[in-house]
């Protein structure tokens, strides 16, 4: 008697279809048999069951399982037999050193991937305060009054740039920048900011963090000196820990930034001389000739963050530490978030001659083009002159918010937090009394609703207690409500 042959058919009983996730049925059936025939849970050789079972197995309809097989013998996981069923295909032979190092690394899927160290010092580094919420609360430094922008003027200077260069704009742009909104930024910061500069000095960035991201990459090794104004801005700390800078702390006084006085010459100055931040404070015109001179003859280089000086409430503004230069030391960066809206993300460096190319080629690489059409819209803004009547507007009603702020500040908060007069700018200091924990106080008014981050967060070494408010875009009566929230949650 002949002996029977035993045909060895898989039973797919580990195909588990879900109607209730959002993958089609037919996709789960062949990465499930996919997976089962690399890990070799089906074996080479053994035959699938045929449509008709499989339908009554799985509940899935014929057309479904046929698709998902007919993928997967397309893509040799499966081998069709004419009249005789499907079966498992013979995929070549595997390293079994390789699969077992694969395995140990299967074990470690949990831990904490391998991190460059120069990413990885920026764990704990910040651009802003932490705030408990995305949505912008009274008094959250730095805020613009975006419901008065004048968002149709936008629009139509937006809506003629299209019409001029619509098919321009979708090609890959100069890295360095729209030459119509760097000719216009240069006529503007001529006359209004006393900088001396052609268009050809512009780059135009993302943002002012790009700016100065790409000056600390163009200029800084790794372990090189960099003074930085203490208490001072973020986002500057976090570019120069980003190119391994060495940060050494520079007090502010009444004239603003003082001269260092170090045993090593460092190779940037970074400093915001036309309204420190966040201490408000306005360098002197000697303090600014002294400044320039150490820079000359230490040859270091000094950054001008000009990032709100069209806003001065007594006099004209003042003229930009760039226009004093006669050495060629100053890199001046600007942006548009403080003046027209944050997520415009428009900033530019204007670089001496001798810088120019190389940090266009770093950006390039790093970053690449700016927006076009956004470039393109800010470019007709600024000559159509709706950027100036813009700022002028805002001047004017900001003015008017600083004197509701410290009336309203002097009327709820007196005794409790002391404001100083303000100049210029969109945000007070409030003092705190000696000895005062600021970012516990700040602590509290952000449980209540109100966002003041406190001096501290800004300082490297101890520092006089105190709270930044914005005042500038929040109304009259969003700010009398804030503050009465404050005597609520101090009392």
């Amino acid at each position: 008697m002949m002996g029977a042959i035993i045909m060895t058919v898989a039973t797919l009983n580990m195909i588990r279809i879900d109607r209730r996730r959002r993958e089609p049925l037919q996709l789960q059936l062949y990465e499930q048999v996919r997976q089962a025939i690399i890990s070799r849970e089906l074996i080479a050789g053994v035959r699938l069951p045929s449509t008709r079972d499989l339908v009554e197995q799985l509940g899935l309809s014929g057309n479904t399982i046929v698709n998902a097989f007919d993928r997967l013998v397309a893509e040799g996981y499966l081998d069709s037999r004419m009249g005789s069923g499907i079966y498992v295909s013979h995929l070549p032979a595997v390293n079994r050193s390789l699969i077992t190092r694969a395995s140990s690394s299967d074990l470690a899927l949990n831990e904490r991937p391998r991190i460059a160290l120069r990413v990885a010092a920026l764990r704990k580094v910040r651009v802003n305060p932490e705030y408990p919420t995305t949505k912008v609360r009274p008094f959250r430094p730095c805020q613009p009054a975006i419901d008065q922008f004048p968002l149709r003027s936008w629009n139509r200077a937006r809506s003629y740039a299209l019409r001029l260069q619509s098919k321009e704009f979708m090609h890959e742009g100069d890295v360095i920048g729209l030459s119509r909104l760097r000719a216009a930024l240069a006529t503007y910061l001529r006359d209004a900011r006393g900088v001396k500069c052609e268009a050809d000095q512009i780059i135009i960035t993302v943002g002012a963090q790009e700016a100065l991201s790409l000056v600390a990459e163009s200029l800084v090794e790794r372990g090189d000196s960099v003074c930085i104004e203490d208490p001072g801005y973020l986002g500057a700390r976090a570019a120069f820990i980003r190119a391994e800078a060495k940060l050494i702390p520079i007090p502010i006084d009444a004239e603003g930034l003082t001269i260092p006085n170090l045993r090593q010459t460092p190779r940037l100055i970074y400093t915001t001389p036309s309204r420190q931040f966040p201490l408000g404070v306005t360098m002197t015109l000697s303090r600014r000739l002294a400044l320039l001179e150490f820079a000359r003859y230490s040859r270091a280089w000094i950054i001008e963050d000009d990032y709100d000086s069209e806003f001065r409430y007594t006099g004209r503004p003042v003229p930009s530490l760039q226009g004093l230069d006669k050495s060629s030391r100053v890199i001046y960066v600007g942006s548009f978030s403080k003046v027209l809206f944050g997520s415009l993300r428009l900033g530019y460096i204007v670089a001496p001659h001798a810088l120019v190319e190389t940090i266009c080629k770093l950006k390039e690489v790093e970053y690449g083009s700016s927006p076009a059409i956004e470039q393109a819209t800010a470019a007709v803004f600024i000559e159509e002159g709706y950027f100036s009547t813009h700022v002028r507007r805002m001047r004017k009603l900001y003015r008017e918010r600083r004197d509701n702020f410290l009336q309203t500040a002097n009327k709820y908060l007196g005794g409790l937090l002391n404001f100083p007069p303000i100049d210029a700018g969109m945000d007070a200091v409030g003092w705190l009394a000696r000895g005062t924990d600021d970012a516990a106080f700040s602590k509290r008014l952000a449980d209540a609703g109100i966002d003041a981050p406190p001096l501290s967060a800004y300082s490297l070494r101890t520092f006089a207690p105190g709270l930044i408010f914005g005042f500038t875009g929040f109304s009259t009566g969003q700010s009398r409500s804030a503050m009465q929230n404050i005597i609520g949650a101090c009392s």
